[in-house]
């Protein structure tokens, strides 16, 4: 017996979302040298080992954990002034990102993108990674929980991410939370962080989603992930 609501059609497709930064694209160099060329411009010493543990949080949040005498909006601006900029690093698609992607699509599925970058700059680096006509929406500027609207609007039943963020998204929505460690977080921390799947990379996806979608074609969220769900609404 589907464990799907008796009106929910379940032939329909699935839809399966992503975090962007070092989920779908290996943005780490560009991060990297963006926010350190910021703050060389404010003239604040900085280790590139402080800003890793800080990677895939919203910028203002990182500016008020490494540097909090420093106002956050000129710093974002600086930042993205060298994001875009001719010399700085390409970041590519991670590894196994568009096979993911082709993977859904090929059994009838929906990909979404949730990211804490601004819509029209998550845009950009999924079209530079060569990853956007392979997705069917775009939402952004939403971190951690604040993604769970976003999911839950798209009808996700898939999460998948590389922050404990990630994983506070996925259970806001009911959704399966799928960890990746391609981030600066490790399976253990993912697991902590609620992972109900925890995956090397993207490399691995492809597999998993045909084992868990074709083994019950009507799969969506279990009543145990919609109780969790509720419980944060």
């Amino acid at each position: 017996m589907s464990d799907l609501p008796h009106d929910e059609n379940p032939t329909r497709p699935r839809v399966v979302g992503f975090d962007l930064d070092l989920t779908l694209v290996d943005t780490r160099a560009r991060i990297l040298h963006s926010t350190m060329a910021a703050f060389a411009d404010f003239d604040v010493p900085m280790e590139e080992s402080r800003i890793v543990p800080h990677l895939g949080i919203p910028l203002a949040d990182k500016v008020a954990a490494l540097a909090p005498h420093l106002q956050a909006a000129p710093f974002v601006a600086a930042y993205r002034d060298h994001y875009h900029r001719d010399g700085a690093p390409y970041a590519p698609a991670t590894p196994g990102a568009l096979e993911a992607l082709e993977a859904i699509h090929a059994l009838g599925d929906r990909s979404v993108v949730v990211t804490a970058k601004v819509e029209w700059m998550g845009r950009d680096a999924l079209a530079d990674a060569g990853l956007l006509p392979r997705l069917d929406a775009v939402h952004g500027d939403l971190f951690a929980a604040q993604k769970s609207g976003a999911l839950r609007e798209e009808g996700a039943w898939v999460y998948v991410g590389d922050h404990p963020g990630d994983m506070q998204a996925a259970h806001g929505a009911g959704a399966i939370a799928v960890g990746v460690t391609t981030g600066a977080n490790d399976e253990a921390a993912l697991r902590r962080a609620g992972a109900d799947v925890v995956l090397a990379s993207l490399q691995e996806f492809r597999a998993w989603y045909a084992a868990r979608r074709l083994s019950r074609p009507d799969a969506g969220p279990t009543p145990a992930l919609r109780r969790r769900a509720a419980a944060r609404a």
